[in-house]
């Protein structure tokens, strides 16, 4: 039988982002009976989530305090995350009924992406960030975008690509798809430039 694993979905939040998630996960939890070990956390969560309110809300807001205040609620978090993984016996309703999301196995996905001016009229320069052991699948579409009509411009084992031949004065949308062992990984946000 496969093992629930949990994610903590508020990398990348900001401490406003992060006290959402909090209550989230408190709304979820809060008369929970599925989750009984994980509900006995809630008053250690309702206190962190203030206490993190009050930081954010201050009139002076000191940075200091604020980080520390988020390291609290990300400590109660982990914790219910642990009890509901235990507590859950491996059912995936009851686990997302914490307000938890299901892990989802690691996905490179470029998060750099970024379109510049060629040196020449109606060129491109495409970039994405280097993932160890990569290839990369470029893609190209018109503005208006449509997601039906992508099309593939190559696949190579760099970060860069050159894209000639397009026709200046018109927008384009890029995006780029990461392949590592074989198995074609997401696709990175798309990314519009008008071509010069």
């Amino acid at each position: 039988m496969k093992r629930v694993k949990l994610s903590l979905n508020y990398k990348g939040l900001d401490p406003s982002g992060k006290l959402v998630f909090g209550n989230k996960v408190k709304t979820s939890l809060t008369g929970n009976t599925h989750l009984p070990s994980a509900v006995t956390m809630l008053p250690k969560l309702t206190t962190a989530l203030t206490d993190l309110g009050i930081a954010i809300n201050a009139v002076n807001p000191n940075t200091v305090t604020i980080k520390g205040k988020v390291t609290q609620v990300e400590k109660v978090l982990y914790a219910i995350k642990g009890l509901v993984e235990l507590e859950c016996n491996d059912n995936e309703d009851y686990a997302v009924s914490s307000g938890f999301d299901l892990s989802t196995p690691h996905v490179s996905k470029p998060q750099v992406f970024s379109v510049t001016q060629g040196s020449q009229s109606g060129s491109v320069d495409v970039q994405c960030i280097y993932v160890k052991g990569a290839a990369y699948i470029w893609e190209q579409i018109s503005d208006p975008i449509n997601t039906n009509t992508w099309q593939q411009i190559a696949v190579t084992n760099t970060t860069g690509l050159a894209v000639t031949d397009l026709v200046a004065g018109n927008k384009y949308w890029f995006r780029a798809t990461t392949i590592v062992k074989d198995a074609v990984q997401s696709t990175s946000d798309p990314y519009m430039i008008h071509v010069i």
